[in-house]
């Protein structure tokens, strides 16, 4: 897989990781409010999963599958149990902050445009862990600087 291909196979276990803690989620004073943010996370990861596979077939990447996903992140997969919202929040963070660096990464393989289209979702994903996230959980960002190389 090049990296580009990667950033697909990883979006797909973040999904799946990020359903796993929606479902799961418990002693959340702000169930309802954080029940809902992380579902409108992992909908968003599919809208990218879903923009980044079609644009990599108009490229000529064929699409990595479930089964080579989880071969190439077997250790990121999640494990299903019950989970506090700080934890919760702690491992979203590590995801958006891999997602991130991987979009950066797999620019160089792909067109400008579709590399600017790469850099618009590390805004997006940054700005959830490193602003949204981080003061949720009470940890201030070690991350301040946005490289947009």
């Amino acid at each position: 897989m090049n990296e580009y291909q990667k950033l697909i196979a990883y979006l797909k276990i973040v999904y799946h990781n990020l359903t796993t803690l929606h479902r799961n989620l418990v002693k959340d004073t702000a169930w309802f409010a954080n029940h809902k943010q992380i579902a409108k996370w992992y909908e968003d990861i599919s809208d990218q999963i879903d923009d980044l596979t079609e644009t990599g077939l108009a490229l000529g990447y064929l699409e990595p599958g479930i089964k080579e996903s989880v071969l190439a992140f077997s250790n990121e997969c999640l494990s299903v149990q019950p989970r506090g919202p700080e934890e919760s929040f702690r491992l979203i963070i590590g995801y958006f902050r891999t997602v991130s660096s991987m979009m950066q990464t797999a620019e160089s393989s792909v067109p400008a445009p579709v590399a600017n289209k790469l850099q618009e979702y590390e805004y997006h994903w940054n700005k959830e862990a490193d602003f949204k996230l981080s003061s949720t959980i009470g940890e201030k960002s070690n991350h301040a600087e946005y490289d947009d190389d």
